[in-house]
């Protein structure tokens, strides 16, 4: 997959300005004419969070949009499905253990999980995982869900 070998091995590349957002813009436009439920799946989630937070939504700095609650990025979703949340190191640790997100797919020992949003059959387990993320990061407390 392109997306995989840019990320590992081209990296530097994100230092260079507006390139991860041309990346990224790339990625949308072959999602928008390949991948429709993913597009779908994409758009759905974007509503659901819309709806029940007071999010702002800004172009993130390595492509894609991001997600902030006031000044702090709960996550942010690139133009191929990749959503990347933010839930603390041992959250990350108990999901992945879970098989419910990825390690982060750049700093897979950060407190970054990841998580692919294929189609819409995902939104419920993103919306999930977005929850855990929202509440940590404007809160500063653990949460763990029994699911």
């Amino acid at each position: 997959m392109m997306f995989k070998f840019v990320v590992r091995k081209l990296r530097w590349l994100a230092r260079i300005p507006v390139l991860p957002q041309l990346f990224d813009a790339g990625l949308m436009v072959a999602t928008m004419l390949f991948d429709r439920p993913r597009l779908r799946a994409m758009e759905m989630f974007e509503n659901a969070i819309r709806r029940k937070y007071t999010i702002q939504r800004r172009p993130h700095r390595f492509g894609g949009v991001g997600f902030f609650i006031g000044t702090r990025e709960i996550g942010h979703l690139h133009g191929n499905g990749l959503l990347d949340l933010f839930v603390g190191k041992s959250l990350r640790a108990e999901q992945v253990r879970r098989g419910r997100a990825l390690p982060h797919h750049v700093f897979p020992d950060s407190g970054w999980i990841s998580f692919w949003l294929k189609s819409p059959a995902d939104i419920a387990q993103a919306l999930e995982l977005f929850e855990i993320a929202s509440v940590y990061r404007t809160t500063g407390q653990l949460i763990s869900r029994a699911h």
